[in-house]
């Protein structure tokens, strides 16, 4: 019997182990599962699940997502009721249409559709963007539930990688979905339920364990193959190309039957790379060694899936609309619109004022609203409802803390001078603000794949200088925790190892002021 109880009290340490490094990895971005936005869909794979509210940190930056009722993300209601006289433009696309790296005062959908409505056109923009999403999974959708909407004028933002995956009957992530012939009919195939991750699949510790042995797999034996996306850049196709494209014109000719059958103007506009539209980065993709790894600038072009989509809407007699010329006219003066390097692909804040825009203007000039749609007023982009003054709220938390903090110091310490307590307090909690708020600053000026790992240094440089100041007092830890094992308390576990966690770390917090406040931000 006692055997079994010292077999549990290790099981039940090696747990604690286990979970306080998962807990531990969960805190550091780039190795905490990500929240999910989708959920699976029978017709198109998978879709964004109704009423779901996540955060997300893209790109260092905090990214809301709030979707609507009806899958979508916009307004509250915004769904298939069309209010009467409103001219309804349905946009079509993947991440770059949902947003995917910016909240939606910052996305080109929401600044277009505010524009509009500054001008007084009586005007609605519905965003049915999924990020992830192909042309076919568009369609489908737009087939089975987005001819509701009624729209006047559907948008479709097709993106270089979807060529691929026109061609593909499951993403990268195991999903499946559907696909057009090349006839424009969908082809006959149920979609099945993917299997649930479980719990080892979707741990901080997996993806840790994934990244660091990517990362020592690719030292050792050189880059992976080139990603199959990238096939499209090459001016000498890789195999099954011809496929991938039979199906995209598939896809977009049953979109334009089923815009003309209600009726609605139909406009492809091709989003183009950073690398079609910066030269900095082109370079970048040809060298990095995640991307086109040193291929020859004349065995490929980043220009190659707009020119594609541009001649498939020729021949299909889709109208169609190209953006680059005014992406590369603001680049050519210095201005950055994407995120650079390896830290993200999509538009940031700049880049989607830039390209809302031009779709304006361009939209105009082409004269889609009809005489009682047109302007009755000067408009404009609106301002970012995000970035207004007021107070900030860590300034709220700041002061409570300080005055409940400062009032139970007195009270424990009446001896010591008042005005010195609180003074004392408030220096304390000024530091432990500084280093969150000032910590988070400079995690936002780190390249994106760099923070966990800086991070994780971090941490155990100041778990080091723990261990230190502990000295000969971790023997004394070490032997309590032993005895207890070797005593079958494995009840008791969970107990000891918290209780001897904080009373070290607030042993080394009053024995060094250096160390202090980073231990007190970590309570």
């Amino acid at each position: 019997m006692r055997s079994l109880n010292v077999l549990l009290a290790i099981l039940v340490s090696l747990v604690i182990g286990v979970a306080v490094l998962e807990f531990g990895l969960r805190l550091m971005p780039g190795f905490a599962p990500p929240p999910v936005l989708n959920r699976f869909d029978e017709q198109t794979g998978w879709s964004k699940e109704p009423k779901k509210s996540i955060v997300r940190r893209v790109a260092g930056e905090k990214i809301h997502f709030d979707i609507n009722e009806h899958g979508l993300r916009d307004d509250a209601g915004v769904g298939p009721g069309k209010e009467p006289g409103t001219f309804r433009v349905l946009t079509l696309g993947d991440s770059f249409v949902l947003g995917y790296t910016v909240n939606r005062p910052d996305l080109f959908v929401d600044q277009l559709e505010g524009w509009w409505k500054s001008e007084e056109r009586r005007a609605d923009v519905v965003n049915a963007g999924t990020e992830a999403w192909s042309t076919d999974q568009e369609v489908v959708w737009f087939l089975q539930n987005g001819k509701a909407y009624q729209p006047d004028l559907v948008l479709l933002f097709p993106y270089e990688n979807d060529i691929y995956w026109n061609g593909q009957g499951s993403y990268v992530t195991g999903g499946q979905k559907p696909l057009f012939r090349p006839d424009g009919q969908l082809e006959d195939r149920k979609l099945e339920t993917p299997r649930r991750k479980g719990v080892l699949a979707s741990s901080a510790a997996r993806n840790f364990l994934l990244t660091t042995g990517g990362w020592l797999r690719m030292k050792l034996k050189g880059p992976p193959p080139m990603n199959p996306e990238f096939g499209v850049l090459l001016n000498t196709p890789p195999a099954g190309y011809e496929e991938w494209v039979a199906r995209t014109e598939g896809a977009l000719r049953q979109l334009k039957s089923g815009c003309e059958f209600i009726g609605a103007r139909l406009i492809v506009c091709p989003i183009p790379s950073k690398s079609a539209v910066d030269p900095e980065e082109r370079e970048f993709f040809r060298k990095w060694e995640l991307g086109l790894n040193g291929l020859a600038d004349d065995q490929w072009s980043p220009d190659r899936p707009v020119n594609l989509f541009l001649e498939l809407a020729t021949r299909l007699r889709i109208e169609a609309v190209d953006p680059r010329s005014a992406l590369c006219a603001a680049t050519s003066q210095g201005e950055k619109l994407y995120f650079e390097g390896a830290t993200e692909w999509h538009f940031n804040a700049r880049g989607n004022e830039v390209f809302a825009t031009w779709l304006h203007d361009e939209l105009d000039r082409r004269e889609v609203f009809p005489a009682e749609h047109s302007a009755r007023a000067q408009g404009a982009i609106p301002a970012h409802s995000g970035h207004g003054g007021g107070v900030p709220t860590f300034v709220y938390v700041f002061a409570a803390l300080w005055s409940v903090l400062g009032t139970v110091f007195c009270l424990t310490y009446p001896q010591d001078p008042k005005a010195k307590s609180f003074l004392s307090v408030g220096a304390m909690l000024a530091l432990v603000f500084t280093i969150v708020l000032g910590g988070g600053a400079l995690v936002r000026l780190i390249p994106h794949q760099l923070t966990p790992w800086i991070l994780a240094a971090f941490v155990l440089l100041v778990l080091g200088f723990v261990a230190w100041k502990l000295g000969r007092r971790l023997a004394t830890i070490f032997e309590l925790l032993r005895a207890f094992t070797l005593r079958g308390h494995w009840y008791l576990m969970p107990l000891v190892v918290v209780l001897l966690t904080i009373g070290s770390l607030l042993v080394v917090a009053a024995s060094s002021p250096l160390i202090a406040p980073f231990i007190y931000t970590l309570f």
